[in-house]
């Protein structure tokens, strides 16, 4: 029975991965050029994150040999292969479904190939794997915020806060729900404009740095929340500057900052004060570059 089962290896996996390259490969890049092209910095972070799963499973290559399977795990991977290749022509007309079959797939060739030690000691290629697997990946925590939050819930923190600097800074304004009145004009603060987004993007971004260069738990989370701030406190200027082009200003001040140009030079700052800000807490210094290599 083992002698079948590793003379049958090789054709589950590369049934599996004919499925991977064929079909989800071009989905994949289909989806994170549409992305790109859309302005969206995400499909940079999920292109990192598959590079460093790869280059994480290649510096290994030499431990992985030396994992293999037992019997039974090999035959559960081999069955999981099967159904997600069974399964996939049927998910097709859905990214997120297509990507979950694939992962279905993945966890089927790793378990085959490498046993349950694969999953129980090698933890950072697991996670940047997942974070790599979906382009949209980055939707998820906003759906789980609007279901585990009452309505619009950060509409109206993002409005308070938008309200606060414009008051502090010497502009009278109120708030009317999510509304922030100025004397001659007020924005409403909707989904698109209150930085959540940008903070999953902060998150999604400290959590690569501290794979990358190896940082401990309690310095990722440190950076996570600094990287949060930071967003928050960038994306509350940027509100507050565009409900001061709408008061005061004319339509085409309004139109550079609310669009493409003005958000990329909010967010190059963004990250500017990020890298420094890190590199003020020695955390992206040679030593930490050198656990790299």
């Amino acid at each position: 029975m083992s002698i079948y089962l590793k003379k049958s290896h090789n054709r589950f996996i590369l049934s599996g991965l004919a499925v991977g390259l064929y079909y989800y490969l071009f989905f994949w890049l289909k989806t994170l050029t549409q992305f790109l092209i859309g302005g969206s910095t995400f499909p940079l972070l999920t292109a990192t994150a598959a590079y460093l799963a790869l280059q994480e499973l290649w510096q290994q290559k030499n431990q992985f040999a030396k994992l293999n399977p037992v019997n039974m795990q090999r035959q559960l991977g081999h069955s999981l292969i099967l159904f997600g290749v069974g399964l996939f022509p049927f998910s097709l007309s859905k990214g997120w479904s297509q990507a979950l079959v694939w992962l279905v797939i993945l966890v089927g060739m790793v378990l085959s190939t490498w046993g349950l030690k694969f999953f129980k000691h090698y933890l950072r290629p697991i996670v940047l794997m997942v974070l790599s697997i979906y382009p949209g990946i980055h939707v998820l925590p906003a759906y789980i915020w609007q279901v585990l939050t009452p309505e619009r819930t950060m509409d109206h923190i993002k409005a308070w806060s938008v309200n606060s600097v414009l008051n502090t800074i010497g502009y009278r304004s109120s708030l009317d729900g999510t509304l922030v009145k100025l004397s001659t004009g007020s924005v409403e603060i909707g989904w698109g404009c209150n930085g959540f987004d940008l903070i999953v993007l902060m998150l999604m971004t400290s959590l690569l740095i501290g794979i990358a260069y190896r940082l401990k738990g309690f310095q990722i989370l440190i950076i996570s929340f600094l990287g949060c701030i930071l967003a928050f406190t960038f994306n509350t200027a940027r509100i507050a500057l565009l409900a001061i082009s709408v008061a005061y200003w004319d339509g085409e001040a309004f139109d550079f900052w609310h669009n493409g140009w003005g958000g990329q030079i909010f967010s190059a700052a963004m990250f500017t004060v990020f890298y420094y800000l890190l590199i003020q807490m020695r955390l992206l210094n040679s030593d930490c570059k050198s656990k790299l290599q």
